[in-house]
């Protein structure tokens, strides 16, 4: 009786393979602990695996920053296809960022900060992180649309929106840092909701100061 021939990985899957490992060595042994001999351990693959597909330590780096965004497309996607609340315009950014929180996310996010780090030296894997970025930005533009509607000023509303998403990014800091303070979806969703309404509060004020 034949046995059957275990079948061979295609490239595709066995570069994704190998990025998500290098993932997880991002996150936990950060950017100076990437190296090709790590990540054929940690994928459980013969030495010099990663070295014939990504040549290069930039190669490798760029092909995680790749597969970070590729992630971050799905989750996106994933809170993008849920209904949008018109009582809670931020619920799904805010679920977006508890994602990152812990478990597959945290390690996400780690393996993220190190990526923009390294993105600092290299416009190459800095341009995988600027898709997701956008769309974050576009996210919260539109919940703060959401929770006032008719407005009409636009640079009240972009004001708005970057103090919002400087708000997520330092949350997103603060779980790389294991700081847990906000710990669920609904209570960062009231928070960035404050945030939107203090900034249209104050220039609201700095308008009447100036009269």
């Amino acid at each position: 009786m034949a046995t059957a021939t275990p079948r061979k990985r295609n490239g595709d899957e066995r570069r994704r393979e190998l990025c998500d490992a290098a993932i997880q060595v991002l996150a936990e042994h950060g950017s100076r602990g990437l190296t090709h001999g790590q990540v054929d351990r940690r994928a459980g693959v013969p030495d010099g695996t990663t070295s014939y597909y990504y040549r290069t330590r930039t190669a490798l780096l760029r092909g995680a920053g790749t597969r970070v965004a590729e992630i971050d497309v799905a989750n996106l996607q994933s809170v993008i296809d849920e209904p949008l609340d018109p009582l809670s315009p931020f619920a799904r950014l805010a679920e977006l960022t508890m994602m990152q929180a812990d478990g597959p996310g945290l390690m996400l996010n780690r393996a993220r900060h190190e990526l923009l780090l390294a993105a600092a030296r290299d416009p190459g894997i800095a341009e995988t992180s600027q898709a997701f970025a956008a769309r974050v930005f576009a996210m919260a533009n539109d919940a703060i649309a959401h929770l006032q509607p008719g407005t009409d000023d636009p640079a009240l509303l972009a004001a708005q929106t970057t103090a919002v998403t400087t708000f997520i990014a330092g949350v997103f800091t603060r779980f790389v840092g294991g700081d847990r303070t906000i710990n669920n979806a609904g209570q960062l969703a009231g928070l960035l909701e404050a945030v939107a309404t203090a900034i249209s509060l104050q220039r609201g004020f700095s308008a009447e100061q100036a009269e």
